[in-house]
């Protein structure tokens, strides 16, 4: 009885989960992250809408410093792939190996060192953007960075991969 239990939870659990996803980073395009600004990009590897969170490979060029900013509604998750880069007023330095995690309201300004930084970030709720007053002058989220994957594809004549939607 059991083994036509477990056989009958299999099959159902096979009938309904998502496909494995197998994505080939040289397949998607460099995505500008900032309009006007040619100081960082992304490459989409995923994009829950379900939970709000997204995972994109994370390029920076070198000695830059990025708008003050705080993630909200869920973590950061991070690894350093290549350069060094840290967080004003932080002692740590992430270099390539670094494991990061960032806790939901943290808020901090990323600068980069003499070299150009690819980092995999997952993070999950937005990210809100702040001026020297402590005003919130913008801010992303998964459909933001959706859309900014979509109209770079659109205006690229790239096509767009809906196989990182899931």
């Amino acid at each position: 009885m059991n083994q036509l239990i477990n056989e009958t939870v299999i099959k159902l659990a096979e009938s309904i989960q998502l496909p494995e996803r197998v994505i080939n980073r040289d397949e998607l395009p460099w995505v500008p992250f900032n309009e006007g600004e040619a100081n960082c990009y992304f490459k989409p590897l995923r994009f829950d809408l379900t939970t709000g969170s997204w995972t994109y490979l994370f390029k920076i060029k070198s000695n830059q410093v990025l708008t003050r900013h705080r993630h909200t509604g869920g973590c950061v998750v991070g690894y350093n792939l290549q350069g060094i880069w840290r967080y004003e007023g932080r002692e740590w330095l992430a270099k390539p190996g670094t494991f990061i995690f960032e806790p939901p309201g943290d808020i901090h300004t990323l600068i980069t060192e003499d070299e150009e930084v690819i980092t995999l970030f997952i993070l999950g709720g937005s990210l809100q953007y702040f001026d020297d007053n402590n005003q919130i002058i913008g801010q992303d989220d998964v459909f933001t960075v959706l859309k900014k994957y979509r109209d770079y594809c659109d205006e690229n004549v790239l096509e767009i991969r809906k196989d990182l939607i899931y």
